[in-house]
């Protein structure tokens, strides 16, 4: 047999010849079964096709060093556009281009750093749209806090006019927010087209789960490539046998130069992968152990510890103990201003249901809270009827219980304002899933799988599902699916940032008041 160490042969034929002799003699090395495999393996790589030979075939990290530059570029960009405009337009004067580029480039590079630092420039995170526009809200709105924070300790905030910097906050938000959604799309795309050399993947798994395994992998556009596999049909075998194996796979895995390893979950022997992880342990690979079908379904499963037992963890609390704090520090001191300062507000609105219909000011439902408690929400009266029982009418388009100034109020969104004295006493927050009615709730809830989930968190006076579009009646099941989708996404994705944006949204965009009635 030959020697492992010298399969790897310098070729002046090029790349594909010397991979077709490497094949034969790697086949010289394996059994029968193996040879197959093998040869597939490098005619694959040494196909002209095969995006790792593409003369003009992107490297991942030269991929990511170009979205890095692009979000850098674009903010410096915005920078310098919106500062002469407003310069133009406002003064009637020329600006300083190096003014307005220096605040640019430090607004970039604050942005661009704080992803690069968390990886958020990988392949995978850009495929998977991994960044919430709530994050990079909250991301740029942290950078404009540390440009202030500049300004006042070098004394130059009044070489900036601030109608300039209010501009270049929101246009830079829409630009970066726009530029993370082209990203994702060129991604695919570049992928999708052969432009980008993937990472070269070998699979180890027994012979059911090896063809699964390549499909799942192949078939997507991801930045990785199965070019080998590895059969090994009952990890009972023999040492010597299981030894064979793994040597035979190490030594093809140097000769094609893989980078990543995958063992399926399918050889989870303890024995096994001792045996397997100190084999592949000599090769300058990424080791990686696949999941079944079912963890697959938990985007944020990974390794916990307890004590000294390691488990893996599938879900997790929709907020941590941190940004629980955060979160209902944020809902306390909000809801207390906005209850001062709309205070006349609320006494005018008062006066207007006093005098267009009998009745109270105020309606008072049961709705389920957190956890499925019930609380009582508060708002302005705006029809005739106050059902509160085990069958609740929704209410349409020109339905006659609504008042005059209640048709106004629910037009405006005015009628949920005292809902603040729902989140002081901690029934509601600012953000979060809209409260149904009991009888709603136990109406869906037999009807839509996931429909409970919407409790895992406290509800609120908005969220992502009002701001974009879904509120007011539900004339269909599948309307109240499209509803609670959106609810779930901001379940498993809320965050501080992710809550301002939605606050933002709520106040300046048109889909909040759609439906409203």
């Amino acid at each position: 047999m030959p020697n492992p160490s010298s399969l790897v042969m310098p070729d002046r034929r090029g790349p594909a010849n010397a991979l077709l002799a490497v094949g034969s003699v790697l086949a010289a090395c394996c059994s029968d079964e193996e040879d197959a495999s093998v040869l597939a393996s490098v005619r694959q790589l040494a196909s002209p096709n095969f995006v790792g030979f593409s003369r003009f075939a992107l490297a991942q990290s030269c991929f990511g060093a170009t979205a890095l530059l692009i979000e850098l570029g674009g903010i410096v960009l915005i920078s310098i556009v919106t500062g002469m405009a407003y310069q133009g337009l406002v003064h009637g004067e020329q600006g300083f281009v190096e003014n307005y580029a220096a605040i640019g480039v430090l607004a970039g590079l604050g942005y661009t750093s704080v992803f690069l630092i968390r990886n958020e420039y990988a392949i995978g995170v850009l495929l998977e749209k991994g960044r919430s526009p709530g994050r990079i809200f909250l991301t740029w709105s942290l950078v404009f806090a540390g440009l202030s924070i500049i300004g006042f300790l070098t004394k130059t905030t009044h070489e900036f006019s601030r109608g300039w910097l209010v501009v270049f906050f929101l246009s830079g938000l829409a630009g970066v927010l726009f530029l993370n959604a082209m990203l994702s799309l060129a991604v695919a795309r570049v992928i999708a087209r052969g432009w980008m050399r993937r990472r070269k993947v070998m699979i180890v798994a027994t012979d059911r789960e090896v063809a699964s395994l390549e499909r799942e992998m192949n078939e997507s556009a991801t930045g990785f490539w199965v070019i080998a596999r590895t059969v090994v049909p009952n990890t009972a075998q023999e040492p010597a046998q299981i030894d064979a194996v793994l040597d035979a796979a190490v030594a093809n895995a140097r000769a094609l130069a893989i980078e990543d390893i995958v063992i399926s979950n399918g050889l989870c022997n303890s024995a096994f992968l001792e045996r397997a992880v100190n084999a592949f342990k000599v090769l300058p690979v990424a080791l990686h152990l696949s999941t079944s079908s079912f963890v697959r379904r938990f985007k944020d499963a990974r390794i916990a510890r307890f004590g000294q037992t390691a488990t893996l963890s599938l879900t997790r609390p929709p907020l941590g103990p941190f940004a629980a704090v955060t979160k209902r520090s944020f809902d306390m001191v909000a809801a207390g201003v906005a209850l001062v300062i709309l205070s006349p507000l609320f006494a005018a609105i008062a006066l207007l249901i006093k005098l267009d219909s009998p009745g109270p000011v105020f309606f008072k439902q049961r709705r389920r809270g957190y956890n499925g408690e019930e609380f009582r929400i508060w708002k302005f009266r705006t029809m005739t009827s106050l059902d509160d029982g085990d069958v609740i009418v929704q209410a349409t388009e020109n339905d006659r219980r609504i008042t005059a100034v209640g048709d106004f109020l629910r037009r405006t969104s005015l009628d949920e304002l005292p809902q603040l004295i729902n989140v002081l006493k901690g029934e509601m927050s600012l953000v979060g899933p809209r409260p149904h009615a009991v009888a709603h709730d136990r109406f869906f809830e037999r009807r839509i799988e996931l429909y409970p989930r919407r409790l895992n968190v406290k509800p609120g006076i908005t969220g992502w599902a009002q701001v974009n579009g879904f509120r007011g009646e539900t004339r269909t099941e599948e309307a109240m699916r499209q509803r609670v989708d959106h609810d779930l996404y901001y379940i498993d994705n809320c965050s501080f940032g992710f809550d301002l944006y939605i606050i933002l949204m709520t106040v300046i965009s048109p889909k909040t008041g759609r439906n409203a009635r």
